[in-house]
């Protein structure tokens, strides 16, 4: 996620043991959210057994021993796949840097691979890898995105006087990467570390879902089994909390090392020099990138297909998925199928996103106008952050039930949080000179928001559109897939049982084309708003 050096500290400078330990106002927030969780559960949830007291909950995982030894094989799976999704991810951003015309179709692969329900590729891996190694993978594909997309802005950030300096004492690409863009990365670089910690973990326990001898998600799933609805509350609670920990360890040894500490960089929109033409402005050029897309897709698509050593029943060909949904004597009524179930869930995603996204500005609007407001709900968000969406959609559903409601709370969680913390990047983001021009003139902090702040933001709006759209899918596909009856993930769901990998992989096909292209949309419209007002 697109975040600069001032949110790095904001978020990862102070880690979730400090906001609590050293923060009044947090600490006052936590302990009220424990008043009303406790209050809700002894009124209003009492004999329905879907809410637990918080008290219930911790004895629990008291009695339990805290799982320590699922819990240890669960991060030895999420510390190497962090290791391997964001070593792959730093050196893609490195490339889109150097050769710029690579950048269009590496991030495309990006915004593919995060595409991809994680729910849906799991039984796939866990027969071409062995357990450990398949929960490795999804554990690095969760967390590849979003450093490649904090690595590209960080390389992005390199000042524009040290570039060209750099150029007329004779260095070239690598020069400036090297000594000036990697320096300038460090900032938005480490915190796209810290997120995605607690993320590889949650890609860890998706895993777990599929197979395995032990792992916080293999218990995870034994007690939804079993109707233990206080150890399934115990183990969420024990997997959010060593979430936040590993950011905030993330964030620890980033504070020593000194990762936050200020730059220069006067480019502070983060373009690239050559994102100023605007794709959709040159036809010919747009033509060029989308046609390698397609090309580095298809050829990843086949790559993949020949390295698993499996046979077409397990992995289709994009000539499988074409014949299937365009040629095949049953086409016609597969391809309505999947377009009907596709259409439910961009309409459930739909309304979690716009639910999700305006929470996150009016949100965002608060926090910019008050530290204290930062202060006290940040630690709350890193948590949000954190929880185990895998294990919660459950008990949503059993709260707001399986239909619209309960799916778009998932899918509006999923937005919030990212988009909440892009937003608040953005707004801090903006010429000083143009603040000052509104206090000199006897403006207000209002005027203030009004004026700069909310024009500047716009940016962050678009970054955080780009990631929470995909996002919002990707909820509403895991919905869909645990609790509700409709959609395509309900669909992909009875594919995997029913041993229907045509319709899966159809399936997988159309999440992926959609969330392409809502993500080439906003990056077009981003491109037009900062081509037209040069931010």
């Amino acid at each position: 996620m697109t975040l600069s050096a001032k949110a790095g500290e904001a978020l990862s400078s102070k880690s979730v043991l400090s906001f609590f330990g050293r923060r009044r106002e947090a600490t006052i927030v936590f302990v009220g959210f424990l008043t009303v969780w406790e209050l809700l559960a002894v009124t209003i949830f009492k004999g329905r057994f879907v809410v637990p007291a918080p008290s219930s909950v911790l004895a629990t995982a008291w009695g339990d021993g805290f799982y320590v030894s699922n819990l240890m094989r669960t991060l030895s799976e999420a510390s190497l796949g962090w290791l391997i999704g964001n070593g792959v991810a730093i050196l893609l951003a490195a490339l889109c840097l150097v050769f710029p015309r690579l950048e269009a179709a590496l991030l495309s692969l990006g915004v593919m691979t995060y595409a991809v329900p994680t729910v849906a590729i799991g039984p796939i891996l866990f027969i071409i890898q062995d357990p450990f190694s398949a929960k490795v993978t999804m554990s690095a594909l969760s967390v590849f995105f979003v450093t490649l997309i904090a690595a590209v802005a960080g390389l992005r950030s390199a000042s524009k006087t040290s570039l060209e300096l750099t150029s007329v004492f004779g260095g070239g690409k690598w020069d400036m990467l090297r000594r000036v863009r990697i320096r300038a990365s460090i900032p938005a670089l480490t915190t796209g570390l810290c997120i995605s910690a607690p993320a590889a973990i949650l890609g860890a326990v998706i895993g777990d879902y599929f197979g395995g001898q032990n792992g916080l998600g293999v218990i995870m799933l034994q007690a939804q089994e079993q109707l233990s609805v206080s150890r399934t509350w115990a183990i969420a609670l024990v997997t959010t909390v060593v979430s936040g920990l590993a950011y905030a360890a993330t964030a620890g040894v980033a504070k020593i090392f000194g990762a936050w500490t200020s730059v220069d960089t006067d480019n502070q929109s983060g373009v690239t020099e050559n994102q100023g033409s605007n794709s959709g402005s040159r036809p010919l050029a747009f033509l060029g990138k989308l046609t390698l897309q397609i090309a580095i897709a298809l050829g990843v698509w086949y790559g993949v297909v020949a390295a698993s050593g499996l046979g077409g029943y397990f992995l289709k060909t994009p000539q499988a998925v074409w014949a299937y949904l365009f040629i095949g004597p049953q086409a016609s009524s597969d391809l309505a199928v999947v377009l009907s179930s596709l259409g439910t869930t961009l309409f459930h995603a739909g309304v979690g996103w716009v639910v999700g996204s305006v929470l996150a500005i009016f949100g965002a609007i608060l926090m910019s106008s008050s530290s204290t407001i930062t202060k006290a709900v940040m630690p709350m968000v890193l948590i949000a952050r954190s929880v185990p969406l895998v294990a919660m959609t459950p008990l949503i559903a059993l709260m707001l039930g399986r239909g619209l409601v309960g799916i778009t709370a998932i899918s509006a969680l999923v937005t919030l949080v990212p988009t909440l913390v892009t937003i608040v990047d953005g707004l801090k983001k903006l010429p000083i000179a143009a603040l000052n021009v509104v206090s000199c003139s006897g403006g207000s902090n209002f005027d203030a928001l009004i004026r700069v702040r909310l024009f500047y933001g716009l940016p962050a709006v678009f970054t955080a559109a780009k990631i929470s759209m995909p996002g919002a899918i990707l909820g509403a596909v895991l919905a869909e897939w645990l609790v509700a009856g409709s959609g395509i993930g309900h669909i992909m769901a009875y594919d995997v049982v029913g041993s229907n990998f045509s319709n899966l992989w159809a399936s997988i096909v159309a999440i992926v084309i959609v969330s392409l292209t809502l993500y080439s949309a906003v990056s077009a419209a981003e491109g037009l708003f900062r081509k037209r007002f040069a931010i």
